[in-house]
């Protein structure tokens, strides 16, 4: 678990894993220099489990994340970010899987949106299979960060956290581990993820990098070997998408000469951001 001011969430975060039906657990936090009382939050829960590491500045959500992936000890490492919620039975399912099945590198589960109350948005069912799970990551990321579990030995193979991702890490490591081994997706609701404004994948200042993230990842994943000529096709939807998407960050960010490359890039997309403008409004391109 990375942190940063999540001293409104974090109490109810931590707790569901103290909660978990598997308690052979170690929780390593890792803050990031907060400013409010998420350390004390977590400190005072007084669980010998939980392993704290207080960085001296903010380091960024990426190499915390590595931080927290070289001090893990455990053979899996699970994922739940300070805001979202795990279910009780979530890290024995998980465990239970990953150690039936030696083929699979990492694991989610189905899951569910929630407001910063923590009422039901809505319920996000995802492809199941190792196949089918590999095939939507050409055109969306079908693992939400907070229900992954994964081997260590496997993540530190490939190399961890790629750093020149600074948002959308999670994914880059997911399209990494689809070359050493298969996945699986629990058809449970596991996970809460708590949707807020001011989250990173919706705080504004963070939107450009998220695009560029998102516009070379899809790029990345147009290479995976199993992919369908309809995965294909749906992969380069979404590429042309978030290569416009990115070229209006870019514009906005008065990147002009990188906005102007990327539009005559993507410029083939531009009748899909039309059609889908009309369709849903130009807020939608935001879920691109």
């Amino acid at each position: 678990m990375t942190c940063y001011n999540a001293a409104s969430t974090i109490h109810q975060s931590v707790n569901s894993i103290i909660g978990q039906t598997f308690t052979n657990w170690e929780l390593v936090v890792v803050d990031n220099c907060s400013t409010d009382d998420s350390l004390s939050i977590v400190r005072g829960m007084n669980d010998t489990r939980i392993r704290v590491i207080a960085l001296d500045k903010n380091h960024g959500r990426t190499p915390a994340l590595a931080i927290a992936l070289d001090h893990a000890r455990a053979e899996f490492v699970a994922i739940l970010d300070a805001d979202d919620i795990s279910s009780p039975g979530r890290l024995q399912q998980q465990f239970d899987f990953l150690t039936s099945n030696k083929n699979i590198v990492a694991i989610g589960s189905w899951y569910r949106n929630i407001d910063q109350h923590g009422n039901l948005i809505n319920e996000v069912k995802t492809p199941t299979t190792s196949v089918d799970v590999i095939r939507q990551m050409a055109s969306d990321n079908p693992i939400v960060n907070s229900s992954a579990m994964f081997r260590a030995e496997s993540a530190r193979a490939v190399g961890g956290y790629n750093q020149k991702y600074l948002y959308a890490q999670d994914f880059a490591l997911w399209l990494a581990l689809a070359h050493v081994g298969e996945f699986a997706i629990l058809p449970k609701f596991l996970t809460d993820i708590r949707r807020v404004s001011t989250s990173l994948s919706t705080t504004r200042s963070n939107s450009f990098i998220l695009a560029k993230d998102y516009y070379e990842l899809f790029t990345e994943a147009q290479k995976l070997e199993i992919l369908r000529l309809i995965d294909k096709i749906k992969g380069r939807r979404t590429v042309g998408l978030s290569g416009l998407l990115y070229a209006w960050r870019s514009l906005q960010a008065r990147k002009v000469i990188r906005a102007f490359g990327l539009l005559i890039q993507n410029f083939w997309a531009i009748p899909l951001v039309a059609f889908k403008l009309l369709r849903k409004g130009f807020n939608s391109l935001k879920s691109i």
